[in-house]
């Protein structure tokens, strides 16, 4: 006899920012919901609720289904038997989360952890905030989501792909009565590599284009893509991940970028001039090439100008910038 479908009882989102946020603010008219996130985007949100702007259109307000606390704590928001728990902060935040999940896991049995990290490099960091309590599970989310200040965020729906493993089944129903598509796939590495290459093409010329995602996608940049991608497909190839040819890679991409209305969380994080996912996305292509005795110039490229251009002193010197990074950019893409 097959064992049963694994219950959820609640979802908690550790990491509430855009992505999250939106995750959350949707399946809370589902299953009751635990946000954890920041002080000011917590506070904004007992405020006033939590605002979706975009295609949800609404405030979901504080609740029995919706909960925003700062931080775990086994007295006042504790973890219990069947949570899932959506892990949503961002890759480089990954190595700071210490044993804020694993010190508050309930005893006995594990708890799921679905992963939403964009690119490669933080996978020994989440064992480690893990610490043996939870059950790993690495998930892709093509979902559209823009943090616009404290208590709001743009929603421009999108996809989430999870692997099949229990209780991904009954996560991905939660997520489709909750309006987003949501499917489980048996090769889901094959298509996190897919994700990374498709944020290496697109995040980072954002960020230089200044953009929203979907208009990225000009002729102009087309060899740019092309090159980007066949980069990232050969560094998944090094890692064991055979991806499609290149030609397929770039169709699917472009259909899904001219989809994708928002500005991306790199975008953002140059203009506030924070630390941004680079290194784990073009910067991630760039080193395991090198591993592996290639060379990959053009994520190397996008590597070495994106943290400048947030360093920048002032805006003059950022659009210098911009400006050699984009020409370097056409050449290394017209040679490749």
């Amino acid at each position: 006899m097959k064992n049963a479908t694994p219950r959820v009882d609640r979802i908690v989102v550790f990491g509430a920012g855009a992505l999250g946020s939106v995750l959350g603010g949707r399946l809370a008219r589902e299953v009751p919901v635990l946000l954890v996130g920041r002080e000011t985007h917590v506070e904004a949100i007992r405020s006033g609720g939590l605002k979706l702007e975009g295609l949800s259109n609404r405030t979901v307000p504080l609740g029995d289904r919706l909960r925003a606390v700062t931080h775990l704590d086994p007295e006042v928001a504790p973890l219990r038997s069947g949570d899932a728990v959506f892990l949503t902060v961002k890759a480089m935040q990954v190595a700071e989360l210490g044993g804020e999940l694993s010190d508050n896991a309930p005893e006995g049995g594990r708890l799921p952890l679905l992963t939403f990290q964009n690119g490669t490099g933080f996978e020994r960091d989440i064992e480690h905030a893990a610490g043996g309590r939870f059950d790993v599970l690495h998930c892709v989310s093509h979902a559209g989501a823009t943090f616009v200040e404290p208590g709001r965020v743009e929603d421009w729906g999108g996809e989430l792909l999870l692997p099949e493993a229990p209780p991904c089944p009954r996560v991905a129903e939660l997520l489709r009565a909750a309006d987003f598509k949501a499917r489980c796939l048996p090769d889901l590495e094959v298509w996190r590599w897919k994700k990374i290459a498709f944020n290496c093409a697109l995040n980072a010329l954002s960020a230089l284009l200044e953009v929203r995602n979907k208009e990225t996608i000009t002729p102009e940049w087309r060899p740019f893509r092309r090159a980007v991608l066949s980069e990232a497909r050969a560094a998944a190839a090094a890692e064991g991940v055979a991806l499609p040819p290149v030609e397929e890679l770039l169709d699917e991409f472009e259909g899904r970028a001219r989809a994708s209305n928002n500005v991306n969380s790199m975008w953002q994080d140059v203009q506030r001039g924070k630390r941004t996912e680079i290194d784990y996305l073009n910067g991630a292509v760039a080193r395991i090439t090198a591993e592996h005795g290639g060379a990959a110039p053009v994520n190397a490229a996008l590597a070495k100008w994106i943290p400048r251009i947030g360093a920048a002193a002032n805006a003059e010197q950022a659009r210098a910038m911009r400006d050699g990074a984009l020409a370097e950019l056409r050449t290394l893409a017209k040679d490749a």
